[in-house]
């Protein structure tokens, strides 16, 4: 299944999503999930973990990070396969709560400008915070299967009861809404919008249900920072 998102900017709104069609942002935490089938994306949050929606669970899955460009190398390309992949345990595949899990890489990813983890949310955040939202996309010189550019865009965080009144948001638990704008454009024309980063911290992950119209809907990273945070946690002997 293929999402696709169409974003832009509403002429005379009170709130305007900034962002750049044809520059490249490094957003260095962004993983590349690529399989046999349909892109997905993921999150570097420590140097051999990376977090995911559970539906990317897709077969033949290569972790791929730094420059993704498949016309330009440099020295960032690294191609990582995963050794476990562990599913949130109350994730169900014809629903869209629960949607994560935790990629273990091989070996660990080497770090540089365009390779970085990113450290997961402390605290709720409040409604109204403007908060960054990133994701892969195609270059315009881009033909191929695969998405070749990180691109970011801003919104603000609904309150849970402005998102439980929308269509998008209605029976949603564990749910963070983020509010888009109503005309269309071509950024994250292919790939849905993966990440919500407040304050620096990883806040929301994709759903990868109910998304489109005005409303984005996004797994509440912090409802699961226990089991993320004791999943990977480095076994001594």
């Amino acid at each position: 299944m293929k999402f696709t998102f169409y974003l832009c900017i509403l002429a005379g709104a009170s709130f305007f999503a900034h962002s750049s069609v044809q520059k490249e942002d490094p957003a260095p935490y962004l993983v590349y999930l690529k399989s046999h089938f349909n892109p997905c994306v993921g999150v570097l949050i420590k140097t051999d973990w990376v977090l995911a929606p559970a539906h990317c669970y897709l077969p033949n899955l290569k972790v791929m990070l730094g420059n993704f460009k498949s016309r330009v190398r440099d020295g960032t390309e690294q191609t990582i396969n995963p050794i476990q992949i562990i599913r949130y345990w109350n994730y169900n595949d014809t629903s869209p709560q629960d949607d994560l899990m935790l990629i273990k890489l091989a070996k660990p990813a080497a770090l540089n400008h365009k390779v970085q983890p990113l450290a997961l949310a402390t605290s709720n955040i409040r409604p109204g915070t403007v908060c960054l939202l990133s994701g892969l996309d195609w270059s315009q010189e881009n033909s191929g299967r695969h998405p070749d550019l990180r691109q970011n865009l801003e919104a603000p965080v609904m309150s849970d009861k402005e998102c439980q009144k929308t269509e998008q948001g209605r029976n949603h638990r564990n749910s963070l809404c983020v509010k888009f704008i109503k005309v269309f454009s071509r950024i994250f024309g292919e790939v849905a919008v993966a990440t919500v980063l407040c304050k620096n911290k990883l806040q929301g992950i994709e759903v990868g249900h109910f998304m489109g119209g005005d409303v984005g809907i996004y797994t509440n990273v912090y409802k699961y920072v226990s089991w993320i945070e004791t999943t990977t946690k480095d076994k001594k002997h």
